[in-house]
Formats: structure tokens, sequence, C-alpha cells
């Protein structure tokens, strides 16, 4: 009786984990969908883009290889030769509004956001997508072996890209979010996943993004409210940094906030700045300048 209850459970198994669903890193490798970039770029019907993996998807040291390449200090020459590896850049594709972004940052009551000009909202969206691009690859590169993403493979890229004090205010921000939405059980269907866990940003549009991206054949819904409660944290962390900073004017004692204002707090913050480079090399622990901060590369 034992063999013969197994037989039915396995087949299950295998109907549910099929090449087409995904249930083996050689599926997922079959389909050559990544967030790396290239130069053929397919298109789905739904909208999505899609990405051919590269070498380093399949490279020995995989996540290694974003930190310990060695890379010149003259970007501009390895640009122009082309052996500097950009970012895909997401543009309009993101799973965000500049509404929803500005509603995030007025969340904090601390954050004297003022009258933020689309501008800014727009250059800030475009900055922090590079975050999002970087934390998506590491996630997908976690979720090769078992072809899966669940808020385990997030919250271990969130600490590879984000820095010491960033990430724990991320995670931070992803474990309330969704303690929120567990604890919300008695009317899950009279309100939407994003209202249960006290977010801004739109989990479904999280959600349908890396399904887009194909960040894994099979995504958990806790991993969809893990990266947007991380994003949305990154962007009030962004955003409060820039705003202490010395470099940004105060107006009737609210900050004026320019694109060039903006882009001088980010270039002179060792955190900030090498993750929201467009490139694919994530340099850490140094500002614009050069200058290393010692206690970014303590905690490292």
């Amino acid at each position: 009786m034992a063999g013969k209850s197994k037989t039915p459970a396995r087949t299950l198994e295998d109907l549910t984990l099929d090449s087409g669903y995904g249930g083996a890193a050689d599926s997922f490798r079959s389909s050559s969908v990544s967030l790396c970039c290239s130069d053929t770029h397919l298109s789905y019907a739904h909208g999505g883009n899609c990405w051919h993996l590269t070498e380093s998807m399949h490279s020995r040291h995989n996540s290694l290889d974003t930190v310990n390449t060695v890379l010149a200090e003259d970007t501009e020459i390895l640009e122009c030769s082309g052996q500097c590896a950009k970012l895909p850049e997401l543009e309009e594709d993101v799973p965000w509004s500049l509404g929803e972004v500005e509603g995030a940052l007025r969340k904090d009551e601390e954050l004297c956001v003022g009258n933020a000009s689309r501008e800014i909202l727009a250059k800030l969206s475009a900055l922090v997508s590079r975050a999002l691009v970087r934390i998506a690859r590491e996630a997908q590169r976690l979720s090769l072996r078992y072809a899966r993403c669940t808020k385990h493979e997030i919250q271990s890229a969130i600490k590879m890209v984000l820095s010491w004090t960033i990430s724990v205010n991320c995670i931070t921000a992803a474990l309330s979010a969704l303690s929120l939405y567990n604890m919300s059980t008695g009317d899950k269907f009279s309100r939407g996943k994003s209202v249960r866990c006290g977010l801004v940003f739109s989990v479904g549009k999280f959600f349908r993004w890396m399904v887009d991206s194909r960040v894994a054949l099979r995504i958990h819904e806790h991993a969809a409210i893990y990266l947007s409660a991380c994003m949305e944290s990154l962007f009030r962390e962004v955003f409060s940094r820039v705003q202490r900073s010395a470099l940004v004017e105060k107006e009737n004692g609210f900050p004026k906030f320019t694109v060039e204002s903006l882009e001088q707090a980010i270039n002179n913050d060792s955190e900030l700045w090498g993750l929201l480079q467009p490139y694919q090399h994530l340099i850490c622990g140094k500002n614009a300048s050069g200058k290393y901060d010692l206690f970014y590369n303590i905690l490292s």
C-alpha cells in the first residue's frame, strides 16, 4: 500500500515541476533569460523584456565576480573601449510610478519633501532602479539551484549588494511589512497586499516585474513583499541622506532640491555612489572623489 500511495504523489510532483514550470536549474538555464545586458532583447506578448544569460551567471565564483573584478580608476577609458559593462537601463519599465515614489517619501514625517518636482523624482527613480537591477540579478543567481525565489534569496541579495547600514534598514522594513501581511489574515479578501503590508508600492507590480524579468521560474509572494518593502525603504534612505547633506541649500527652513544637488550629495556618499552607478561592477566603500570610507571597509 505504501508503494502504491507514493506513485500518484510522484506523478503530481512531476507534473508540477516539469520543464515548462521549472523544477531544476537546468530548465532555468535553458530559458536563457536574465537581468544582464545583451545586444539582443526579446519581447513578450504581455510587454515584458528578457535578457540573455551571460557567462558570469555560470561563473565559478558567481556573486564574487561583481565585487572582485579589477576595475581601472578611469572608467571613461573602459567605457570608450567597450570593456566596462553597464547595467540594463529600465527607463519606464519599473514597478513603481512617480506618484508612488512621492507617496513613499511623504510616508516618513521626518522627511521634508515639500513640493518635489517631477524632474527630481524622475532622477531619483532612475538612480534607485539601478539598485533594483543589482538586487534582482543577485537574487536570480541565488535562485538558480532550486529554480525558485523566496524571501531568503531576496534577503541574501540585499545583504550582498547594499552596505551594512542600509541593508539593515531595508531588511527591517521588509520584516515589518511581512509581519503586517501575515497578521492581517482576517480581511485578506477585502484589502490588497500592499495595504495589508502597510506599503505604498504595489506588491502586485513587483511580482509582475519579477516574473517578466525572469528572476526565477517560481516566485513566492513573500519575495515580492520583501523586494517592494526594500525598495520603498531605499528610496527614503537615499532621500534622507541627500536631505542631510550640506550641499543641499535651504530656503525658509526647507531644503531646496535640484538635480545637481542630488547628484553631488550622492557623489559624496561612499555607501550610495557605487551602488547607483550604471556599471555592472559594484564599487564598494568609495565616493566619486576616490576617498574610501574606513567604517564601511571595517564592516565589510
